[in-house]
């Protein structure tokens, strides 16, 4: 009796240190990016997909190195040179290895036989995460189940002690997708918490607590997502966020600056600039009328920027300023006929709401004679047009 269980204790300690000598032999194959290479020895080891920790480092190698993904069902992956990064190469042609490995169709049956094995859940979770980002509406199935899929799986790994940072903020993340607020907290501040410098869990906690009217901690947490973010856009986000939330606490210096700063960061862009102007006109500034014309000048021929214009004009009793910019405007369009009508439309639609009718006519006819250079008649701006004139006449 005492030689077979020393049997199998040998049996099982062999099948412990092949697994453990497999998973360490793949790691230092993906520290020098030999990703396919990783893949092969973790198959080699586990062939049946039957081994909860082999499984698990199949379905992180998959997820995180692939160049191409069909569905999340089969991965494409690839040995690289020191020197290549796989999103540089990720969705390029080429020929590549490609493995068939479905995630959930392995890790749901393990999950079965190892129910206390919270880490397959976690794993899971990661997937059905993993899929959300990159297909949304796009996958196999609604990506509202596929939402519920990885809150489901991460909550039950979260509730039992088994988390990381990514999973946590998948938890806030969800909870953010459904508009509960104040549920997503407690999981992106853990998320921070185990993880400082990644700048996603920084903004989505500090969107969640604008959400909750806890603006000083907003902007604390926006603040440390703008200072890690490093592309351009995310950056002006968090910038732009932070603005907000001084806004809303009146605290207009501030908030002006840190929308110039998203200026600086991403420049011309529409959801800096008319905040930023609607600011400065309200306090007065020396600086609206030239920010007026880098607003205008976003999109010259595009109705939104008139309408805009127009709404903050009104409301700050400047519209005869607006009259005086907009026919300035003219000299610098001479050739463009699409901004040269939208330039006499808008001053004709002012000039009627100022019941300027005479004048509002002119423009109006001037605009017509514009148009028809650039639309074809059936265009519903003649539509309006007529619509005016004849209330006039």
């Amino acid at each position: 009796m005492q030689q077979i269980v020393t049997l199998i204790f040998i049996f099982i300690f062999g099948i412990t240190f092949a697994q453990n000598n497999a998973i360490a032999d793949a790691n230092k194959l993906i520290e020098n990016k030999k990703y396919e290479s990783a893949i092969k020895v973790l198959n080699n080891a586990d062939p049946t997909n039957e081994n909860p920790e082999l499984v698990i480092a199949k379905t992180d190698l998959y997820l995180k190195y692939f160049v191409s993904s069909m569905m999340h069902k089969m991965f494409a992956l690839t040995d690289l040179e020191p020197d290549q990064d796989v999103m540089n190469i990720r969705g390029s042609e080429g020929s590549f290895a490609m493995f068939t490995f479905a995630p959930d169709s392995v890790l749901n049956p393990l999950i079965e036989k190892y129910p206390d094995n919270y880490n397959l859940r976690k794993s899971l979770g990661h997937y059905y995460h993993e899929v959300h980002l990159k297909y949304q509406q796009n996958w196999l199935e609604p990506d509202s189940i596929v939402i519920k899929r990885f809150y489901d799986n991460y909550k039950i790994a979260y509730d039992n002690g088994i988390y990381d940072y990514w999973s946590a903020y998948g938890l806030g993340y969800a909870y953010l997708m459904q508009q509960d607020y104040q549920s997503a907290i407690p999981y992106l501040e853990k998320s921070t918490e185990l993880k400082k410098d990644y700048p996603s869990s920084h903004y989505n906690l500090a969107y969640a607590y604008l959400y909750t009217d806890q603006r000083e901690k907003g902007i604390e947490s926006a603040k440390s997502a703008m200072d890690i973010y490093d592309y351009p856009q995310y950056k002006a986000d968090a910038a732009r966020m932070i603005a907000v939330m001084y806004n809303e606490l009146e605290d207009s210096e501030n908030a002006i600056d840190f929308y110039k700063q998203a200026d600086k960061i991403q420049p011309n862009d529409y959801y800096t600039l008319k905040p930023l102007l609607d600011i400065e006109l309200s306090l007065n500034n020396k600086h609206y009328q030239d920010r007026t014309e880098q607003f205008f000048s976003i999109a010259p021929g595009n109705p939104t920027i008139y309408q805009d214009l127009m709404e903050m004009y009104w409301n700050y009793e400047k519209v005869d300023e607006l009259l005086v910019f907009l026919t300035l405007q003219h000299d610098n369009y001479l050739s463009n006929n699409k901004v040269n009508g939208n330039l006499y439309f808008y001053k004709a639609v002012i000039q009627y709401d100022k019941e300027n009718f005479t004048d509002s006519k002119t423009n109006f006819e001037k605009s017509r004679e514009i148009f028809k250079k650039v639309y074809g008649s059936d265009h519903k701006v003649f539509e309006v047009i007529d619509s005016y004139t004849e209330e006039i006449n």
